[in-house]
C-alpha cells in the first residue's frame, strides 16, 4: 500500500476516465476536473479535506453503501447533508460528479480494485485503506523525498539560549489536571517565564510536523523557496541542549484535544527518563532536521542522536470534561506525572450576580454561587472535573453588575446547558418553563426567574 502521492496519482491518472486529477506540488493538495462538457473546468482540495470527505462517508456508511452507483441527486443530497467541511459541501452541490469520482478513483488506487466509471467500491475496509493512506500523506508529504521543487533552504538564524533559570535536579513530564479554573496553567505560569519555555496548544489539526518542524513554502526572490519551520520541541531541546547550566519549560495546552501519541512520534520513546534525561535515545534521519541541529548547536550531535536533557521539563494541562477531547494511549499516559488541581476557592474571583426569585431577589458573591451549583452538581452524581473551579471567571468578568449578568449567561450558563446538563438535569436546575438555551438568555435578558425554586431558594 502506497503512502507517496505522487505514486498515488500516477496510478490515478492510468484509469480510463475523460476527468482530469493531479497532485499540486506547492501543498498537500490534488486538482481535479469536470467533465470538460460545457467547458474544462479544475478545482482544488486539500488532503486534509479529502480526509475529512472519507471519515464523513465511513461514520454514515450504510447510507453511502446504499447508493453507491452514482446518481447525481442522491448524491449530491447525501454529501450536502453529511460532510462536515463546509467548502466540501459547497463543492458537491455544484460539481457532485467530479467530486463523486475523485472518492471514487481514490477507492481503487489505493486498494487496488478496478476503477469503472459512476461506480464505486464502497467497504467498510476500502474506507479504512484510504483514510490510513491520507493520514499518513498529512504527516509526510512534507518530507522532502516527497516533493519536487527546488532543495529546501534551511534558515541560518541561530537559536538563541536566555534561560536565566537554575538547573534543577531532574527535568520532568507533568500533566496538570482538574475542573476548568482550578489553575492548571497558573501552576505552569508560576515557573516559567519568557526567557525559559515556549508554549504551544494541542488540537485536533495538530500533527508531528508542527511539534517537531517541517518545510514550508515561503516566496523568496526566485520563486517559491520551501523553509524549515522550526516546532516548539525542537527550539526547546536547542536551547536546552547549548544552555546544560539553566532549565527550560516545554509547555503543552491542552494535550488530549489532540492525538498526542501520534503528535510525538517517534518522540515518545524519549519521554522515558532515567535520572531526569531520556533514558534511550533516537536517530534523526530527516537531512534537514539534522542541518538545523547542526547550525544551532554548540556541541554537534553523537551519531545523529538525540535525548532529552535533564534540564528540559515538558509541562502540559489536560481537562477530561471536555467533549472535544481524545483520548490518550495508556502507555503513553504512563510517561507522565500527574497533579491533580482540585477546586478550592481559598483564592478565586471577586463579583457579584443578581438572582431573581419568588421569595425575593438575592445578591450573591462568585464563590457562593459557584459552590452552590457545584454541590448541586455533586448530588446529580456529575464528575468533578466538570464542575466549576475558582478562576472559571476571572475578576474583570464580573467586575460590575452588566459584566457578570453578561457572563453568568455567555459563559456560566452556556457552560451548564451544552457541557455539564447536555443530556440531564437541566430540569432540576431551570425553570420548567425554559426548554432552549434561547429561552433561558431571554428570560435572564428581561430579568425574569432562570432558577429552579428548589435551587435558587436555597441560595445564601
Amino acid at each position: 500500500m502506497t503512502t507517496n502521492l505522487t505514486n498515488l496519482i500516477n496510478e490515478i491518472q492510468s484509469f480510463e476516465s475523460n476527468m482530469e486529477i493531479s497532485a499540486l506540488d506547492i501543498s498537500p493538495t490534488i486538482r481535479f476536473s469536470n467533465t470538460g462538457a460545457r467547458g474544462l473546468k479544475f478545482f482544488d482540495i486539500s488532503i486534509v479535506v479529502l480526509k475529512s470527505i472519507f471519515d464523513d462517508i465511513k461514520h454514515n456508511l450504510s447510507i453511502f453503501q446504499s447508493i453507491s452507483d452514482y446518481i447525481e441527486k442522491d448524491w449530491r443530497d447525501n454529501l450536502s447533508t453529511y460532510l462536515t467541511d463546509d467548502a466540501a459541501k459547497a463543492l458537491s452541490t455544484v460539481q457532485t460528479l467530479p467530486l463523486y469520482t475523485v472518492i471514487s478513483k481514490f477507492i481503487s488506487a489505493v486498494n487496488k480494485v478496478p476503477y469503472i466509471e459512476k461506480k464505486m467500491d464502497l467497504t467498510a475496509s476500502n474506507i479504512d485503506n484510504v483514510i490510513s493512506v491520507l493520514e499518513s500523506m498529512i504527516t509526510t508529504l512534507t518530507n522532502p523525498s516527497t516533493l519536487t521543487t527546488s532543495p529546501a533552504h534551511i534558515s541560518k538564524k541561530i537559536i538563541p539560549s536566555l534561560s536565566t533559570t537554575p538547573h534543577l535536579e531532574f527535568g520532568e513530564n507533568i500533566i496538570y489536571f482538574g475542573a476548568p479554573g482550578t489553575g492548571k496553567s497558573k501552576a505552569i505560569d508560576d515557573l516559567i517565564d519568557e526567557n525559559n519555555s515556549v508554549r504551544t496548544v494541542f488540537h485536533a489539526e495538530t500533527y508531528y510536523s508542527d511539534f517537531v518542524g517541517c518545510l514550508k513554502p515561503t516566496m523568496g526572490d526566485d520563486g517559491i523557496e520551501y523553509n524549515f519551520q522550526v516546532g516548539p520541541f525542537t527550539e526547546m531541546l536547542i536551547k536546552a541542549l547549548n544552555d546544560p547550566e539553566h532549565h527550560y519549560y516545554l509547555v503543552i495546552e491542552e494535550i488530549n484535544r489532540a492525538k498526542s501519541a501520534a503528535v510525538f512520534g517517534e518522540i515518545f520513546q524519549l519521554l522515558d527518563r532515567e535520572n531526569g534525561e531520556s533514558k534511550y535515545s533516537i536517530k534523526i534521519n530527516d537531512q534537514d532536521l539534522l542541518k538545523v541541529f547542526a547550525e544551532n548547536l554548540l556541541t554537534p550531535l553523537t551519531n545523529n542522536l538525540i535525548k532529552i536533557p535533564k534540564n528540559l521539563s515538558i509541562l502540559a494541562t489536560m481537562n477530561t470534561s471536555d467533549q472535544a477531547v481524545e483520548p490518550m494511549d495508556t502507555a503513553f499516559k504512563r510517561r507522565w506525572k500527574y497533579v491533580y488541581k482540585p477546586i478550592d476557592f481559598t483564592t478565586c474571583a471577586k463579583g457579584n450576580f443578581l438572582i431573581k426569585r419568588s421569595i425575593g431577589d438575592i445578591t450573591v458573591t462568585w464563590e457562593a454561587l459557584a459552590k452552590h451549583i457545584n454541590d448541586f452538581l455533586a448530588n446529580l452524581e456529575i464528575p468533578e472535573d466538570r464542575h466549576l473551579g475558582p478562576w472559571f471567571v476571572k475578576d474583570e468578568e464580573i467586575s460590575t453588575s452588566d459584566k457578570a449578568k453578561d457572563t453568568l449567561g455567555s459563559k456560566i450558563l452556556m457552560y451548564l446547558w451544552d457541557d455539564v446538563l447536555r443530556h440531564e438535569g437541566k430540569s432540576e436546575l431551570f425553570s420548567s418553563e425554559i426548554k432552549t438555551y434561547g429561552q433561558l438568555i431571554s428570560k435572564l435578558n428581561n430579568d425574569e426567574i432562570i432558577f429552579n425554586s428548589s435551587f435558587s431558594d436555597s441560595l445564601k
